[in-house]
Parts: C-alpha cells; sequence; structure tokens
C-alpha cells in the first residue's frame, strides 16, 4: 500500500521539484545578475548569485567572475570615511560565499581569488568600542577599524570571526568555529579561539609541519 507513494515521492522531487525549482532559479537568477550589473561597481561575468542575497551601496564593491553568493549572505559596503566613492568590498573571481556570512566593509575588506567561506561567517571591520563603562554597550560607538585582506586560495570554515586589521596569507586555512585576532601567515592552518597555528607547509621539507601549543613547530 505504502510502496506507491515512494514512486509518487520519486517523481514529485525528481521531476517536478528539482527541475522546474532549477528552472525558476535559472530564470530569477538572469534578472538578479541583469540589475547586479547596473548597481554594483563592476560585476563579473558567469556570476552565481542568488535571490536573497542582502547588500547595502553596492557601488562600493566589485565582484570577480564566476563567483558563487548562496541566499542569506548580507553585505554592508558604505564607506565611513570622506571619500564616499572608495570601493571598500573586493571579492575576487571564483570566491564562493557561504549562505549566513555577515560582512562590514566600511574601511576595507578583500577576499581574495580562489577563496572559499563558510556558513555563518563574520567579516567586519567595525567593532564596538567599549570605552565608557559607564554606558551600556549599545550607547558606545561603533568604530571604524583596520581592513581585513583574506589572500588568494584561502579557506574558511563554519562560524568562524574574523577580526578587524587582520591579514590571512594565501592558500591559509581557518578551522571551523574559530576567531581570527591576528594576523595568519601563508600555507598555514589556523584554529581556536583564539585562532592560533596548527600547521604550516614547509617547502623546504615539501610538507606539513604541525604546532604546538605555544604556537612551535614540532620536530
Amino acid at each position: 500500500m505504502a510502496s506507491y507513494k515512494k514512486y509518487i515521492q520519486l517523481i514529485y522531487y525528481n521531476i517536478f521539484r528539482k527541475r522546474l525549482n532549477g528552472l525558476y532559479r535559472s530564470v530569477i537568477r538572469i534578472f538578479v545578475n541583469l540589475r547586479n550589473s547596473l548597481v554594483f561597481r563592476s560585476y563579473g561575468r558567469r556570476v552565481h548569485w542568488d535571490p536573497g542575497v542582502i547588500f547595502e551601496s553596492p557601488y562600493n564593491i566589485t565582484v570577480g567572475d564566476r563567483c558563487r553568493i548562496k541566499k542569506g549572505v548580507e553585505m554592508y559596503a558604505d564607506p565611513w570615511v570622506e571619500d564616499k566613492d572608495k570601493v571598500t568590498l573586493v571579492i575576487g573571481d571564483n570566491v564562493s560565499i557561504n549562505s549566513g556570512t555577515f560582512i562590514n566593509a566600511h574601511n576595507y575588506v578583500e577576499i581574495g581569488e580562489g577563496t572559499l567561506i563558510g556558513k555563518n561567517v563574520i567579516i567586519a571591520d567595525t567593532k564596538h568600542n567599549v570605552s565608557d563603562p559607564g554606558k551600556t554597550i549599545r550607547d558606545n560607538p561603533v568604530t571604524l577599524e583596520d581592513p581585513i585582506i583574506i589572500g588568494k586560495g584561502c579557506g574558511i570554515a563554519f562560524n568562524v570571526m574574523i577580526f578587524p586589521g587582520v591579514t590571512l596569507g594565501e592558500n591559509s586555512g581557518v578551522s571551523a568555529n574559530s576567531v581570527v585576532t591576528r594576523d595568519v601567515p601563508p600555507y598555514s592552518i589556523v584554529g581556536g579561539i583564539p585562532a592560533r597555528i596548527v600547521r604550516r607547509y614547509d617547502f623546504e621539507k615539501e610538507k606539513w609541519i604541525k604546532y604546538n601549543d605555544k604556537g612551535r613547530p614540532e620536530e
């Protein structure tokens, strides 16, 4: 008796839901990309931009070729500087940004070519400056901080927070649930709160070198 439901489910999901939903999203994406090409400072070719991405000040954002920006990503790029024409968010070619990622780029944030960003990542060049303990956090000012530079080919896992002023070297990786408060050397893997180097590639030895809890390589 229940076997026919299995076939109905198969037909519904594989034929109607997947194919029709895919067709619908493809049509919507055409209009989304047309809109983006008109409002962004520069907008690359073959960009996979989902409906439902939230953004402000697109004139201050550049997007490279063949990027994938998933639904639920938020980008805020209104310059908090005198030059209101400044490009404050640069997204390189072949960058993938997953859903739930929040980017505050009021000074300058650069995401290098080929970088992968997981879900629920926070990248912000601003912070609450709790300078007056007599005031609530809400009443203390949000201040503009130093730029964030993410190099080429980086990988940032789920639920990561990257602090203002941080530079991630090329081909570096950040483990899930990490808080990055300082610069990360190229070809390194970091993790933890605050993030520290876990492994780093040694080109002379042609292998990955593990680091101990004190941040020193293990011999």
